[in-house]
């Protein structure tokens, strides 16, 4: 049997929502206010797995969310969403991640943040913006 957290992440996929609110109610030991998701989630399976204690449930489409604010905070929150996750793929190396799950993309983020860091070193250190205390502190001089 896979587990569960080897899915968070993977779009599209109606069978993932359950599994994956079910990892979040257990990691968070209760439920959210609201939740969020793209129309590959939506499904009538995944509105009646979904909790009632669950005040607003947006899988997608605007009419999911009665009341103008709560629908205004869900289309803001999936259009954060979706910028955040455009960002990381284009911008951040992810569409070139070798490895996938949650482990494998927690990975490359971290690979991704260390070179970003180190290229951002060399940049300070070859324009002489780092003092020679930090640099001594650092082990290199």
């Amino acid at each position: 049997m896979i587990a569960v957290e080897n899915f968070i992440g993977n779009p599209n996929d109606k069978t993932l929502y359950p599994g994956t609110l079910a990892l979040y109610l257990n990691r968070m030991k209760g439920c959210p206010d609201t939740v969020i998701t793209d129309l590959g989630s939506r499904s009538r399976n995944n509105f009646k797995k979904t909790p009632g204690k669950i005040a607003n449930v947006f899988l997608g489409r605007s009419a999911d969310v009665t009341g103008e604010k709560e629908r205004d905070f869900c289309r803001r929150a999936r259009s954060a969403t979706e910028g955040f996750i455009a960002v990381a793929k284009n911008h951040r190396g992810f569409n070139k991640s070798l490895w996938h799950t949650l482990k494998g993309h927690r990975m490359w983020s971290l690979l991704c943040q260390t070179a970003y860091n180190l290229k951002k070193f060399l940049q300070l250190y070859y324009a002489e913006e780092i003092g020679e205390e930090k640099l001594f502190k650092l082990g290199i001089i």
